[in-house]
């Protein structure tokens, strides 16, 4: 597998797979469990009870969670685990806030989801949220670090000490790639897959013109959350980190927005932009209408991938999995691999039971039998064996299983099923060990930024306000850029920048 032009990773991150990309807008209520804290508190004093574990995740909750997660504590209670498992949702639009307030509040739970290209285990550990799990991974981890690379591993780490348990669920050095409808090519009259950008343009200008669909075929983007611009520009050898720090493989660091690689990102979204090609109200899109249009199918390239066709097949019945193809504009340059991985598992500072969460994560990765029990739900209720490797889930008349665990938050390679319902591209790109593939040069650091927090989220403000409208092509670049980089510069970005470069060089002895 080739470098293409590098995508967005954060639309990859949020939609592959996730419930069947059904919108998010989970409700808050959790699954049924019958041990109380106070009898969690007795297991850890030797009483017989299992440790209450409370495990908070993003997105929707599936319809019988509860029947799930009792099948799941029934074969935890049966194989001696001593854990209780109950699954809390949060919708993605409140996600952060959410977090950010039990963090904060020191509620009682104990494990919850971490993207760290939303917000890193790093951004977790520099506020002292988290717990220091380095020996409770020692004395309870063998099955995650027998399944996970030193890579993945090492992405759970602030300051040599491991505060996220992995989930090594996808070849991290595709997280750039796209897909491209091809069943619309067709219909609209457009040959061949684009292999240009000029190629792109022109053929999603000509589907534009001529849709006859529900709603249009705007490139699916949340305006507000558009920073790195991957999907738009040229450059093939750089990772973005803390969406603000460009890591090129020549050794350059410096600040992403004084690149010319941003410049070029964000003069041709707005060329798209002008052209018609995004969305007029992109500043105002929300995850819930970004995976809407994901679900309807009503887009014609995606800076992302996708993990399931069945919600597609109400407005598209026709479509196969075999109507996607894999954009690729750079066939020569290896992919890189910025980290082990970007999803993980955190347990927060106020768990009662921290042990309980790597004992949860390591009887998960035990077996094939437990893997497929909490991801998939119960075979021949909630999906079905199609061969060694495929597997289709059994849906509602919505297109969305009642019980799963999207393989995105606590998947591994050694495990996974390939999704038959899933664009034959994804499963050929994401599941397999890219050979070719080379580690990112600040791979293994991750970095520690309680030195800089203060400057963190000043900078993170001033994104938001003044970098995200060039980005997504909303406000033009020559016109904003000064003022926003001086707005930058004034929140911290430098200071962020250098202690970035300080900890590289540290990480290299």
């Amino acid at each position: 597998m080739k470098k293409t032009k590098r995508f967005l990773s954060m639309l990859l991150a949020c939609v592959l797979t996730a419930a069947l990309f059904a919108g998010c807008t989970g409700s808050n209520s959790s699954s049924t469990a019958t041990a109380s804290k106070d009898e969690s508190a007795s297991s850890a004093s030797g009483s017989t009870e299992p440790a209450k574990l409370t495990y908070v995740l993003p997105g929707n909750e599936p319809v019988e969670v509860s029947r799930g997660v009792a099948a799941v504590n029934e074969k935890l209670a049966a194989d001696g685990i001593g854990v209780e498992l109950e699954l809390k949702y949060f919708a993605w639009d409140v996600w952060d806030q959410k977090i950010n307030l039990m963090l904060s509040t020191g509620d009682d739970f104990d494990m919850f989801a971490v993207m760290n290209d939303r917000v890193t285990i790093a951004n977790y550990a520099s506020r002292n949220a988290l717990a220091d799990l380095t020996d409770i991974f020692a004395e309870y981890g063998e099955n995650i670090i027998a399944n996970c690379p030193e890579l993945a591993i090492k992405s759970g780490q602030v300051g040599g000490k491991q505060y996220g348990i992995p989930a090594f669920w996808v070849e991290s050095a595709l997280d750039h790639q796209g897909l491209i409808r091809t069943d619309l090519l067709k219909k609209y009259g457009v040959d061949t897959v684009p292999t240009t950008w000029d190629e792109l343009t022109a053929a999603f200008q000509t589907v534009m013109a001529n849709w006859d669909g529900n709603q249009k075929p705007y490139l699916p983007l949340i305006g507000t959350s558009q920073v790195g611009g991957y999907f738009f520009n040229s450059d093939n050898n750089y990772v973005l980190y803390e969406n603000m720090i460009y890591v090129n493989q020549d050794g350059t660091i410096m600040n992403y927005f004084e690149t010319d690689t941003f410049k070029e990102s964000c003069q041709n979204a707005r060329d798209w932009y002008l052209k018609g090609l995004i969305n007029p109200d992109v500043l105002t899109v929300t995850s819930d209408q970004m995976n809407n249009q994901l679900n309807t199918g009503d887009w014609l390239v995606h800076a992302g991938t996708i993990g399931d066709i069945s919600s597609l097949k109400a407005n598209y019945p026709d479509v196969t999995v075999d109507d996607f193809a894999w954009v690729d504009f750079d066939t020569e340059t290896p992919e890189i691999r910025p980290y082990g991985t970007r999803n993980m598992q955190a347990v927060p500072a106020s768990s009662k039971n921290p042990e309980a969460s790597v004992k949860f994560i390591n009887w998960l990765y035990a077996s094939q039998e437990n893997f497929d029990l909490f991801i998939y739900g119960e075979e021949g209720t909630d999906y079905n064996k199609l061969s060694d490797t495929d597997y289709e889930a059994i849906v509602d008349e919505t297109g969305v299983p009642k019980y799963n665990v999207a393989t995105w938050l606590a998947g591994n390679i050694s495990f996974e099923y390939l999704n038959a319902n899933a664009p034959t591209p994804t499963n050929e790109h994401l599941y397999t060990t890219d050979k070719t593939a080379v580690d990112g040069i600040a791979a293994l650091m991750t970095f520690d930024a309680s030195s800089v927090q203060t400057q963190v989220a000043d900078v993170n403000t001033q994104i938001s306000a003044v970098i995200a409208p060039m980005a997504c092509g909303a406000v033009d670049y020559d016109s904003n850029i000064e003022n926003a980089l001086n707005l930058l510069k004034t929140a911290g970005i430098d200071e962020i920048v250098a202690e970035f470069k300080a900890q590289f060089e540290e990480s290299k002895k």
